[in-house]
């Protein structure tokens, strides 16, 4: 999709940045924070997009995610009107 709105030279510029981003985080020991891709919005096709470390968040880890979907889960059933009788 993006191929109709960035050319080939912008498109391998936010590889690019994608691979200096993944390294950087795998030298400076950051891999549990979120990356985001950053595209400036110009109407030139060939400015890429950027990629940003996201270091005031982290990503919880696999016991911390399930623990939090059961949660979620537990207050989406309770909410629900499944179980009542009657019109709604």
């Amino acid at each position: 999709m993006s191929g109709k709105f960035l050319r080939r030279n912008a498109i391998l510029d936010t590889v690019k940045s994608e691979h200096r981003t993944n390294a950087f985080q795998k030298r400076e020991g950051l891999t549990r924070h979120p990356v985001t891709v950053t595209s400036c919005g110009c109407p030139d096709p060939n400015c890429g997009c950027w990629h940003t470390i996201q270091t005031e968040r982290t990503i919880p880890t696999a016991e911390e995610a399930d623990a939090l979907m059961r949660a979620e889960k537990k207050a989406r059933k309770v909410g629900s009107p499944r179980g009542k009788s009657g019109p709604v």
